[in-house]
């Protein structure tokens, strides 16, 4: 009797155990896959949590992850760019990014471009849900984009 008692108190240390485990590890965020991303088209809505410039023309900045290879493209609300990333579970990296040379109209929209494109490549991890990505460097967000209305995924 005493042995089954001390193996059944084990199980429970083993089983309490578990569940703490799972209580402690960080939660995976909706959505964390590549298939999320792949194929997908973002705009960008907070930088550094500060609301996107709006800019002259269809200049919003944005975030396209390639369906078919781990490449990233976009607009920064003046230029265009694109890069590799890559991706595993939650952790995500994107760069070195290339972008067109062109100066914006207004000088907002120059400092806002410049520090999208730095954020994009200071990205560590991201969480997405079917509508929102936020992207994080460490554990600030330094990106919220919405998908595009006719992205796929």
């Amino acid at each position: 009797m005493m042995r089954s008692l001390a193996r059944y108190g084990r199980l429970l240390s083993l089983g309490a155990a578990f569940a703490l485990a799972a209580c402690a590890a960080p939660a995976a965020g909706p959505g964390g896959t590549a298939e999320q991303l792949a194929g997908t088209t973002w705009r960008l809505d907070q930088l550094n949590g500060q609301p996107a410039v709006a800019l002259p023309g269809d200049g919003a900045p944005t975030l396209l992850f390639a369906a078919d290879q781990p490449r990233v493209s976009g607009n920064g609300g003046c230029n265009q760019f694109n890069g590799q990333y890559t991706q595993s579970g939650e952790a995500l990296r994107m760069g070195p990014l290339a972008s067109t040379r062109r100066a914006c109209v207004d000088e907002a929209g120059n400092r806002q471009e410049t520090a999208y494109l730095r954020a994009l490549e200071s990205t560590t991890r991201f969480s997405a849900t079917a509508e929102q990505l936020l992207l994080y460097a460490g554990d600030q967000v330094v990106a919220r984009l919405w998908r595009n209305e006719g992205s796929t995924s």
